[in-house]
């Protein structure tokens, strides 16, 4: 079947076909010119067939061709039906190898067409008749070169040139004949005036239509001024309101009347150029008109006829028509309004449905761990009171479990929230893997079997390490949990190109390189209600005290915090995939850093401590005490300043990134102004500007994430002190 005809631009079928009927050159003989331009293009292109073709509504018409033999051919194994639908040059290298064409019986037979060019011939308007266009038996993979389309360009316009040529010569011969027959009849007329009159003048008076028979006047600088009835038919009257019209100047009839149909006729009379015009008298009752105007007799005589009707209320209808089109988009616009407006509102709930779910998940957990630490600290006073130094040790291990608990569900909620303090550095995730199979075949046991497929070569991906690790390990025990008898878990690797087609789907991935890593497992499976919640906070298929709820929705968070993505799969019964979309880096991965002994000491470098909570304050400049540092501090911003900006010596800054007034990164940036060389050593809870580290440090500057141990504090600084 031919394509539907729907192109980009404003024509349509009706008006393309229309414009080909007015050319008036379906089925006319072959003509010299025509046959030049194929061969030409044969030539240009070395091709063994040229055409140049007209679509009609039924078939595809060659009016010269080179290589076909034929005149003709169905419009369902046309190409060229395929290129009027496009605004420039058809090229279609290897039609095998092009959906449309690779089932044409023309193509997929033995010797069939393999390349095809073709250049549009456009009407004026825009409207495409045809082509001129180049076919060969073997396929060309290179296309045309740009003369080859240059050429096949000027050739189209040619064609063009030829068929406006030959339309203008056929209009032409129209209006002599129109004009030599007006003339026959007026000589006929004055041979037999006697015996025509009569029928003259009622086939004159029998037309629906207004006719009238006007001779021109100009004013002094050639302008049309007035014109005065020789003829007038009886519609005349009906059609404009004037009675006894004939022998009459309009401007004696209608001194109002508008200087617009003067400046018309006046130029119908002197050129001889016949117009077709719509517009409005006002002086006639503001009635439209559809005017036909051609000039007769000879153009000393200064004569116009002019068939007309009134349109004034086909005109109203469409006036109404329109204000009525505009009402329907002004409600439209309003139903589509109130539409958003309840859209919006039910967004607002389910996003305070969800708020209340987290708020009430996070008052659960937190005051189970609260009462750990609580209950702990408050049984470690009674036993130091009472002297029973050996109890306490239990409750403080207890204590600290508890605290660590929930320093491992706020970190899960900042992943979640996606405001996590990211490390993102090019990393090899097949040596990320390989580094954790001990560990992963540890957690899985012995009844399930872990295969490892990796990809290689592997690009590098711009992701934290240390996240990446935690979600592998998170997906590798959903997957245990879900295979209670055992089975088979797969880990594998592969690098994915996701183009535009992939982003618009809906996934929120920016189109580009990736690395994929997937965990997939033959277990339990998960219905499709189940895959609705999953990446929802607290939401678990585990029994309680079992699971936080937070797995899946901190390695969602995790991704989208990165630039990635994670797609979930799953058959209830069959098993679950889970893949990870990881940006590629073009980066290359950095060496690790060696780790350094546990609690280095210092040798009495200045340490600045900015925190504005006291607690913490106090435990960090103990801890720089202890280790043989000479620590100051202040509380905020403006402290810090009166300290940086005097005589003392400061080996390294340690600041909260939240600081009252000035955060701890504007901190940085003044006190750097006065001592270029400051190595700052930032520790946060949450900052909104350093989710991402990358984006936030600059050279000579490190991260510590709260909560944090006192070893690895102890470590981050005799590391930041001994950076050159």
């Amino acid at each position: 079947m031919p394509p539907v005809c729907s192109p980009a631009t404003g024509w349509t079928e009706t008006d393309r076909l229309a414009a080909l009927l007015r050319y008036g050159i379906i089925d006319t003989p072959k003509e010299a010119e025509f046959e030049d331009i194929v061969r030409l293009a044969s030539d240009v292109f070395d091709a063994p067939i040229a055409v140049v073709n007209l679509i009609a509504s039924d078939r595809q018409w060659f009016k010269a061709e080179v290589g076909i033999g034929a005149r003709e051919l169905p419009l369902d194994v046309s190409i060229c039906a395929h290129a009027i639908l496009q605004d420039d040059l058809f090229i279609v290298p290897d039609t095998l190898l092009d959906d449309r064409f690779r089932n044409n019986p023309l193509v997929n037979v033995e010797g069939g067409l393999r390349f095809y060019a073709g250049a549009l011939l456009k009407t004026e308007e825009g409207l495409p008749l045809g082509t001129v266009c180049v076919l060969d038996r073997a396929p060309r993979p290179d296309g045309v070169t740009e003369r080859q389309r240059l050429t096949l360009e000027v050739l189209a316009r040619q064609v063009m040139t030829q068929l406006d040529l030959r339309r203008a010569i056929v209009q032409r011969d129209e209006r002599s004949m129109v004009l030599e027959a007006e003339n026959a009849r007026r000589i006929a007329a004055e041979e037999a005036r006697s015996q025509s009159e009569t029928r003259y003048l009622d086939l004159f008076s029998a037309i629906d239509a207004g006719l009238c028979v006007f001779e021109m006047r100009y004013d002094e600088h050639g302008r049309g001024a007035d014109y005065r009835f020789l003829e007038v038919n009886r519609a005349f009257a009906t059609h404009t309101g004037l009675e006894n019209a004939q022998g009459r100047w309009i401007r004696d009839m209608v001194p109002s009347h508008d200087q617009y149909w003067f400046d018309v006729y006046g130029d119908v009379a002197r050129t001889g150029q016949s117009v077709r015009v719509q517009n409005l008298a006002t002086g006639l009752g503001n009635r439209w008109f559809d005017v036909h105007a051609f000039r007769i007799g000879k153009p000393e005589d200064r004569q116009v006829a002019a068939l007309f009707t009134d349109i004034t209320a086909r005109r109203k209808s469409e006036q109404e028509l329109h204000e009525l089109n505009q009402t329907l988009e002004e409600r439209v616009t309003e139903v589509v309004a109130e539409r958003e407006a309840t859209a919006e509102a039910l967004r607002q709930s389910q996003k305070m449905e969800a708020i209340g779910q987290l708020t009430g998940g996070l008052a659960h957990d937190f005051n189970n761990m609260l009462t750990g630490v609580i209950g702990s600290l408050d049984l470690i006073r009674r036993f130091l009171d009472s002297g029973k130094t050996q109890q306490v040790w239990r409750y403080l291990d207890a204590a600290e479990t508890s605290a660590q608990r929930a320093a491992a569900l706020t970190a899960r909620l900042l992943a979640f929230g996606r405001r996590q303090s990211l490390d993102i550095r090019p990393t090899d995730v097949n040596q990320l893997v390989c580094g954790m199979e001990d560990l992963l075949r540890r957690t899985l046991g012995e009844q399930v079997d872990m295969a490892i497929e990796l990809a290689k070569p592997l690009r590098p991906a711009s992701t934290d390490a240390n996240q990446l690790e935690s979600a592998l390990l998170n997906l590798c025990i959903n997957a245990r949990d879900a295979m209670p008898d055992g089975g088979h878990l797969t880990i594998e690797t592969t690098t994915m190109q996701l183009d535009k087609g992939f982003s618009d789907t809906g996934e929120d991935l920016q189109p580009g390189d990736y690395v994929v890593l997937s965990v997939s497992d033959d277990g339990q499976g998960m219905s499709e209600e189940t895959m609705t919640k999953v990446f929802e906070p607290f939401f678990t298929t585990k029994p309680i005290g079992q699971g936080t709820g937070l797995g899946l929705s901190m390695i969602y968070g995790f991704l989208k915090q990165s630039g990635g993505h994670v797609r979930l799969y799953s058959v209830l019964g069959k098993g679950t995939s889970v893949k990870l979309f990881l940006p590629c880096s073009d980066a290359p991965i950095a060496p690790a850093e060696p780790r350094a002994a546990a609690m280095p000491a210092g040798t009495g470098e200045t340490v600045l401590v900015v925190e504005d909570d006291a607690a913490v304050r106090m435990v960090i400049v103990n801890v720089l005490d202890e280790l043989g540092y000479a620590a100051c501090e202040a509380d905020d911003a403006d402290g810090a300043l009166s300290i940086l900006q005097s005589d003392r010596k400061i080996d390294l800054l340690i600041s909260d990134v939240g600081l009252p007034g000035l955060n701890g990164r504007q901190l940085a940036e003044i006190a750097r102004q006065d001592r270029p060389g400051l190595k700052v050593l930032f520790v946060t809870g949450y900052a909104q500007g350093a989710a991402v580290r990358s984006g936030f440090l600059d050279h000579g500057m490190d991260m510590l994430t709260k909560p944090f141990q006192i070893d690895t504090l102890a470590i981050k600084v005799r590391q930041m002190l001994t950076l050159s």
